[in-house]
């Protein structure tokens, strides 16, 4: 099937922005295939210029309870780890390397925070690991992660291929004006593919593509003054049983921030 009769089975409800704070602002949209609604997705839109990214590892704990510890408006889970809690990618927090200095499967990486914040970096941004090569010690960032597969790159191209799998997925972007959009979907519809060919055929202009961990892991908690969000909605409820407390524990998740300055 061509590209464009792929782009063409997909379509979503219009984005009703709400703003959570300055260059933050969320929805949900209805995804639809051939016209029948099959999946939902939230999403968080991120002005690196008014908003801050900071990566977090120790002994995995519920989102809800990392949200409570670190204070940030917007949480969501970051990349692979093993049944110990070890990262499997590359982890940069704070300067700090955390997890393997080279894994070959790991295809791109969120940094974020440049050291200096030099005019000449972006604030937030994915790097393609197939083609740049990095010295994770000498990475001008402060804060990043590392995760598989690309689903695009910036050259438009799906850099996954059709497996069947599907999962819930949690995905984070960064779109044509320099915004970082983080996706989670409501339902366990998607299989990588699909979700790189929606987000190509989609509205919201998306330059670049990450997909980071997924099942049971694959959340993303909002938590304002006047406004809370669980994603997938069905989950929360769950969070609450300690024998599901456990399977929905992270060890690592990315938090945004409100800049100071």
């Amino acid at each position: 099937m061509s590209w464009q009769a792929q782009a063409q089975e997909w379509s979503h409800s219009s984005p009703q922005w709400r703003t959570l704070s300055r260059g933050l602002t969320f929805t949900e949209i209805q995804v639809y295939r051939d016209q029948k609604l099959v999946s939902s997705l939230a999403v968080v839109k991120i002005d690196p210029a008014f908003n801050a990214f900071r990566v977090f590892h120790h002994e995995p704990q519920s989102i809800t309870a990392w949200q409570k510890e670190i204070k940030a408006p917007v949480v969501f889970n970051a990349s692979y780890f093993t049944p110990k809690g070890k990262p499997v990618g590359l982890v940069l927090m704070d300067g700090k390397l955390v997890g393997p200095l080279k894994n070959t499967k790991m295809r791109g990486m969120f940094v974020a925070e440049p050291q200096g914040m030099s005019p000449d970096l972006p604030r937030a941004t994915i790097l393609d690991l197939v083609g740049t090569k990095i010295n994770p010690k000498k990475l001008p960032w402060k804060q990043g992660v590392q995760s598989f597969p690309l689903l695009l790159d910036y050259k438009g191209r799906i850099r996954v291929r059709e497996s069947g799998k599907r999962s819930y997925r949690t995905v984070i972007t960064a779109d044509r004006n320099g915004n970082i959009l983080v996706f989670n979907t409501g339902e366990d519809y998607f299989t990588l593919h699909e979700m790189a060919t929606f987000l190509k055929a989609s509205s919201f202009d998306i330059d670049s593509a990450l997909n980071l961990d997924g099942g049971t892991e694959a959340q993303m908690y909002i938590k304002t003054k006047d406004f809370e969000f669980f994603s997938p909605p069905s989950w929360k409820s769950r969070l609450g049983n300690l024998l599901d407390r456990e399977r929905f524990s992270l060890p690592t998740v990315i938090g945004v921030f409100p800049r100071q300055n």
